[in-house]
């Protein structure tokens, strides 16, 4: 179990760091809004990977939740007016990593700390080309940026563990659902506090996204419910 461990997180690590390189470079060339449509899209990935490779079965009303969030996902994908390649990247690398995840019996430190250790080569030689090229930031800049850098990378890697952890103990498709929490704080920021435009097709869309998160956790309520109910 060892080598296909191994190998897994192998893999693992591979898709992350795609997965960032990704976001981080279509950040700063602007693509804000292909960015924010993976983080809608890979839930729906995450929940089809749940049921086509682990087998895992939806209640009716998980069912029609999933198709809610999947047309809501679908205007925003219209709307964008071309093909969003970036998002699905996003999507699809963030998707199967958890799908990857599920399948290692791994603590979830020990891990990403693995993990970590695969990529940490390539990272360094990124690097030193960055350096060469009058382009890094990190131990060229004042010590204020030095240390934001190192706090980033912190704050990437507890949610990270914490998704490790917690992608183990639940079905991939719930762990899917609940990953539209982040995007939704996100809007919320966007649009308060850096006054962010949400026109007509966005509050559409989101309308569809938010029914289908509140009807999944209304079914899922209800069955928790039942269950202890059954239980003497």
């Amino acid at each position: 179990g060892s080598q296909k461990d191994f190998w897994a997180l192998f893999a693992g690590s591979a898709l992350v760091s795609t997965n960032w390189f990704v976001y981080i470079w279509a950040v700063n060339h602007n693509y804000i809004v292909q960015t924010s449509l993976g983080y809608y899209i890979n839930p729906l990935i995450s929940v089809l990977l749940g049921i086509f490779f682990l087998k895992e079965k939806l209640s009716r009303a998980q069912q029609v939740a999933f198709l809610l969030a999947a047309t809501g996902v679908i205007i925003l994908t219209v709307s964008y007016g071309k093909f969003p390649w970036l998002a699905f990247t996003l999507a699809v690398t963030f998707a199967v990593y958890g799908l990857i995840k599920k399948q290692i019996k791994l603590d979830a430190l020990r891990g990403l700390t693995i993990e970590t250790l695969f990529i940490a080569p390539f990272a360094v030689i990124y690097y030193i080309w960055l350096f060469t090229k009058g382009n890094a930031v990190f131990l060229s800049s004042d010590i204020k940026t030095d240390i934001l850098l190192i706090l980033t990378g912190a704050a990437t890697a507890l949610p990270l563990i914490m998704y490790a952890k917690g992608v183990q103990r639940i079905p991939l498709y719930m762990a899917g659902f609940l990953q539209y929490i982040a995007p939704t704080m996100m809007l919320f920021l966007g649009v308060i506090i850096y006054k962010e435009t949400f026109g007509k097709i966005d509050l559409l869309s989101f309308a569809f996204i938010w029914s289908a998160l509140l009807l999944f956790t209304i079914s899922k309520l209800i069955e928790v419910m039942k269950m202890k109910k059954s239980q003497p």
